[in-house]
């Protein structure tokens, strides 16, 4: 059903498909619907002006004075029509078409009666129809009804100009059957055809709110699983910040003997140039600490993840002193970057977070000591990062090795594991377009397979540790 306004609406081409002359003449501004149906109005009423054209120049000679007003009527409607449209009054020019149509045929059939329409009658009927149905179903059934009472009034005067013979009123009453079928049938068909349109656009617009709401949900799904993973992470780094307490408390041990010692050094000597070297190794060992509590916080810190160019060898490198905190001295730490020529798109803070839970589990297997090995290798020509993390641990069985990956999965006591370490882990170097491979058998140790999608090394600068945003070490 058209609109009875003619607001203007967002700019829109008419619809593909259409003539060249339609695309030029059509207004712009009007929406997709009104488009459509504008260029089905333009084409039905040229065909329609073209029509009272021919009648007018083929039947000039032959036809009275009243039937070639009428069809000069008829072409002034639709000139009037088409400038409405042109100026974008839609509804207003359909309503004149059916209107002036309805008048000039109440005319026509008033004057000359129904026998004599019949050889053009759907050439007048069905274009009224059409604009009608435009209008609306009830628009339409309207139509129908002023044009069946014409259908009658025509009848009636040809039985009347029969002087109401049997035959005539025989021949009336059966035009009259005819041509009320053929309307009705054709009203019947543009309503149910309009009818199912209408339901199924309401269908069509009911699913896509529905579909607009599961997007909606979908997203706020997406947001809360991106919101509990960071918080999972997070939850992360608090535990394995705990592990690495134990080194960091040994790093201040030695830290604070140091000062001490230049210290008592500075109470036993009055050489001013003793007292400037121990004043100068005290600053140098509370740097030193400075960088350790740095070094803690920014781990433990929850930040959004912020992936960026990382050279893999030399950042792989500046992390040993972090990962062998977790090992004690009955472990052979062993860190091999293979002179790695890549780069990788990762999270710094995420890549030590990885790494870390690797070496906290090789750790765990290990309590009486044994063996940790890290192993870089960037194969030609260069677009995948290998990280192999390998123990010397009591293994696991192949179905821990199936199931060490999943979220809350342990082996461990209860309050002792949370089973989110490898998940987490897993779960990063997936989000990096990565993969992890486990391989492990009882008493044989094992080994993680890490790889990551990476690019060689250019002239575009990968952040280093030390430089630019580089987390100290």
């Amino acid at each position: 059903m058209l609109s009875r306004s003619s607001r203007p609406a967002d700019p829109a081409e008419p619809p593909p498909g259409a003539p060249g002359f339609t695309r030029r003449w059509m207004p712009p501004a009007v929406d997709a619907t009104e488009a459509r149906a504008a260029a089905m109005l333009l084409r039905l009423w040229l065909l329609v002006a073209g029509y009272q054209l021919l009648l007018l120049l083929w039947g000039a000679p032959s036809t009275g004075l009243l039937a070639q007003a009428l069809t000069v009527a008829g072409m002034l409607a639709c000139l009037v029509c088409l400038e409405l449209l042109r100026r974008r009054r839609l509804h207003l020019s359909v309503v004149v078409f059916v209107v002036l149509n309805l008048v000039l045929t109440s005319v026509a059939y008033g004057y000359w009666g129904l026998r004599a329409q019949m050889h053009g009658q759907l050439l007048q009927l069905l274009p009224v129809l059409l604009a009608g149905a435009l209008l609306g179903r009830r628009a339409l059934w309207l139509a129908t009804g002023w044009l069946g009472a014409l259908l009658a009034l025509g009848a009636w005067l040809d039985a009347a100009a029969g002087f109401y013979l049997p035959v005539r009123v025989e021949m009336a009453l059966r035009d009259l059957s005819l041509a009320a079928f053929g309307m009705t049938l054709a009203a019947f068909v543009l309503d149910q055809s309009l009818s199912s349109l209408r339901d199924n656009l309401r269908i069509a617009q009911r699913r896509g709110a529905d579909l607009a709401r599961k997007r909606d949900e979908l997203q706020l799904e997406m947001h809360e699983k991106e919101r509990s993973r960071e918080q999972l992470v997070h939850a992360l780094k608090i535990e394995n910040v705990g592990r690495l307490a134990s080194g960091v408390a040994h790093d201040f041990n030695h830290l604070l003997a140091l000062i001490m010692g230049y210290a008592g050094k500075c109470r036993r000597s009055d050489d001013p140039v003793e007292l400037k070297a121990a004043l100068q190794g005290v600053e140098s060992a509370a740097r030193r600490a400075g960088a350790v509590t740095r070094r803690l916080l920014d781990f433990s810190r929850q930040d959004v993840a912020r992936p960026q160019l990382l050279d893999a060898a030399p950042t792989i490198a500046a992390m040993e002193p972090m990962l062998r905190q977790l090992f004690d001295a009955r472990v052979a730490f062993e860190l091999d970057t293979g002179h790695a020529q890549c780069q990788i798109h990762f999270d710094p803070a995420q890549l030590e977070l990885v790494l870390l839970s690797l070496a906290a589990n090789a750790q765990q297997a290990m309590p009486d000591g044994g063996a940790f090995r890290l192993a870089l290798s960037c194969p030609e020509p260069g677009n995948e990062l290998r990280i192999e993390v390998s123990d010397s641990g009591h293994g696991m069985s192949e179905d821990v090795r199936r199931r060490c990956l999943e979220p809350f999965f342990t082996t461990k006591p209860s309050g002792q594991g949370t089973g989110l370490g490898l998940a987490v882990a897993a779960n990063l170097v997936a989000a990096a377009d990565g993969r992890i491979e486990v391989e492990s058998a009882p008493g044989e140790g094992t080994r993680f397979h890490l790889h990551l999608p990476a690019r060689p090394l250019s002239a575009e600068p990968a952040h280093r540790p030390g430089g630019g945003e580089a987390i100290p070490y």
